[in-house]
This record gives C-alpha cells, structure tokens and sequence, in this order.
C-alpha cells in the first residue's frame, strides 16, 4: 500500500511548486481519500531556505482549510526517482528534472501540459471490490499511462501554453492569477478519478 507519490517543481520552490503542492494535497484528499496522495515539492534554483512567499500563503489562505509551513526544498535525485509523478512549472524545469533523472522523462510533465492530457482521459474507477487488496496508488498510476497514451491524439499547442507564467516580483493580483491557473489544471487532472 504505497499510494501515489507527485512532486510539483519550480524554480525557488518559493512560489508556484509550493502553492501547486498545497492546493494538490487538498484536492486529491477530498477526491480519493486523505493519504492517497503524496504531494511534495521542491526547486531547481534554491538561494536558501526560504519560506513561502507571504502573497502565495495570503493566496493559498482564502482557498484552503490551512496554510501547512514550507520551507524550500532544492530538487534531487532522490525526490525525482521517488516519485511517480512530476509536475513542473515551465519546460525548462521538465528539462532539468529529465537532465538529473533522464529514466523520468515518461513521467514528468508541465502541470499544464499534464492537465491537457488528462482532458483526453476517460473516467478511471478509483474503488471496486479489489480496493481492499490492491494499492490505492495505482489509479494514480494508470491516470500517468492514460495521459501519455492521450498525446498521439492531441494537437500539439504552442509552448508557452504549457508553461505556469511566474508571479514572483508580482502583485497579490499575479499571485492570485497563479492559483487561479492551477486550481484550472488541478481539477483537469483529478478529473478521471471517480
């Protein structure tokens, strides 16, 4: 029984992977069950140990039950090769996870581009009479294999469309904007678990 293991990404995980790593958590709690999913987080750039950033907690605040502390975690091999699924920012951050684990590339996606797959994903049964037997963890795993089998019939979009614009040196506004994007990609991706 070892559930389903996501690591959001960024750059500072100090903004974006943090409040996507939150917001993930509590979705998929209410969705198929508090524990089933792991969500974590880390960076690709870290300057130290920061905190979240005060507009991202304000932000995550008026969405969630609570606010859980952070502390900016720089990306690792480990964190990579744990994980079934990771969710990036942007394509350059899918690009430095591949290049420390080359092995993630079929499971590591843009939040985006992974919410655009998951659009193409027919509903997956998360329950059953073998629920009991069987890991809770593999909807999870099946929802990565659908999406990627979704890409051969999907219209490629322009790049910038997979990418999670940064809010960093922003306003509450941008912040705001920022969840707003990935409350979008969140539901799109929890969507087939039923």
């Amino acid at each position: 029984m070892t559930g389903f293991r996501v690591l959001m990404v960024c750059t500072a995980n100090h903004c974006r992977s943090p409040m996507a790593e939150q917001m993930l958590r509590d979705a998929a709690a209410r969705r198929v069950g508090e524990g089933v999913w792991s969500v974590g987080s880390a960076g690709t750039h870290i300057p130290g140990p920061w905190p979240l950033h005060p507009h991202a907690a304000t932000v995550l605040a008026a969405r969630l039950p609570a606010v859980q502390p952070h502390t900016s975690q720089p990306l690792s091999a480990a964190a990579i090769t744990a994980a079934d699924l990771i969710l990036t920012a942007s394509r350059r951050h899918r690009g430095e996870v591949v290049k420390t684990v080359p092995s993630a590339i079929g499971r590591t996606f843009t939040i985006r581009q992974f919410a655009r797959l998951c659009d193409a994903v027919p509903p997956l049964s998360t329950g059953g009479a073998d629920v009991d037997r069987a890991d809770p963890g593999d909807p999870g795993r099946r929802l990565v294999t659908e999406a990627k089998l979704a890409r051969s019939s999907l219209q490629p979009v322009p790049g910038e469309q997979e990418d999670l614009p940064d809010p960093m040196g922003g306003s509450l506004a941008d912040f705001e904007l920022c969840a707003d994007r990935l409350q979008d990609a969140i539901t799109r991706i929890l969507r087939p678990l039923s």
